[in-house]
């Protein structure tokens, strides 16, 4: 039972390390959508892993399925001819639209085109051939990608304060997790962060209030049910998912100390939980940080859940 207490703080103390480490990162989905070429699944695979790179070397995460923003890939077919020789080969010379939206408004953010060149035993291997010769640190792409990145960087820097009322709007209808992805998913580096670092603790608060509130009762029903040893293991696994940080810690203590009193010594969560209680109230600002973390993971957990985004051309509108 120890250890399942302790996964809260191991976890945010883990994840303390990861965002000391952060630059104004954000999540970008690729998305290879269905070609006007038959693309293999390897080569699309490759185009992917390819992208992913160029998006990696200018400070975004591009391996996440579901974001706010996405790059969008097509590979278009200018030319292509037979070799000569004994084993003649396909070659094939492609453009790579490339273009980059936000995936809720349909609005583009920026579109550049690369030219490439492979050559294949038929059209597949050609294509393939093709995208391996892309380089993620091709000088068109790198411009591309830290051209796009500012202008990402000023969308939100203009849309905070409605990205944060639409976030709000969400705790409303108790989508806290849709919200604290919404929120986690500003670059740290716009303007007046602050205001949405607020806003991601006041998000965070109530949602752990209402879990906190809502573990509670069913671990007290399963101890009224049952006020043996099977009772109290039922109950301490609803105590145990409770967060140190949520209003009713002190409800969930109390209840544990109830169920210690009648186990006895052998049933040691309520030592463990005053503990962790202590450890997680030394320094406000490692709580916060904590706090911000934990809404990250969250959010996080929401976008992996999400549909994968489909493309619809007609759906994005011209570049800003």
């Amino acid at each position: 039972m120890k250890k399942i207490v302790l996964t809260w703080a191991l976890l945010a103390l883990s994840a303390l390390g990861i965002h000391a480490q952060a630059q104004c990162e954000f999540p970008l989905t690729i998305v290879i959508p269905d070609q006007t070429i038959d693309l293999s699944p390897m080569a699309k695979s490759q185009l992917t892993s390819k992208l992913r790179q160029a998006v990696t070397l200018n400070g975004m995460a591009g391996g996440t399925r579901y974001s706010n923003f996405c790059i969008v890939a097509y590979l278009v077919e200018t030319s292509k001819h037979m070799t000569g020789g004994l084993r003649p080969l396909v070659a094939v010379t492609t453009s790579l639209e490339l273009y980059v939206a936000n995936t809720r408004t349909g609005d583009k953010f920026g579109s550049t085109y690369i030219n490439l060149s492979g050559a294949g035993q038929n059209d597949k291997t050609a294509y393939m051939a093709s995208i391996s010769s892309l380089n993620p640190q091709n000088t068109a792409l790198q411009s591309f990608m830290k051209a796009t990145k500012k202008k990402i960087v000023a969308y939100y820097d203009g849309q905070t304060n409605n990205i944060i009322r639409q976030a709000k709007s969400y705790c409303t209808k108790q989508d806290f997790e849709q919200a604290m992805y919404l929120l986690t998913s500003i670059p740290t580096c716009i303007n007046n962060y602050d205001d949405v670092e607020a806003a991601i603790l006041s998000t965070f608060q109530t949602y752990v209030d209402q879990d906190c509130t809502a573990k509670i009762n069913k671990a007290r029903q399963a101890w009224n049910a049952s006020q043996d040893r099977e009772g109290a293991k039922i109950a301490g696994a609803y105590l145990a998912a409770i967060n140190p940080a949520a209003q009713c810690f002190a409800d969930a203590e109390e209840l544990a100390d109830e169920i210690h009193e009648r186990i006895g010594e052998e049933w040691e969560w309520a030592k463990d939980m005053k503990e962790f209680g202590k450890e997680m109230a030394r320094s406000q600002v490692e709580l916060e940080k904590m706090r911000i973390e934990a809404a990250r993971a969250i959010g996080e957990a929401y976008a992996e859940n999400q549909p994968d985004i489909t493309i619809n051309q007609n759906f994005f509108s011209a570049e800003e």
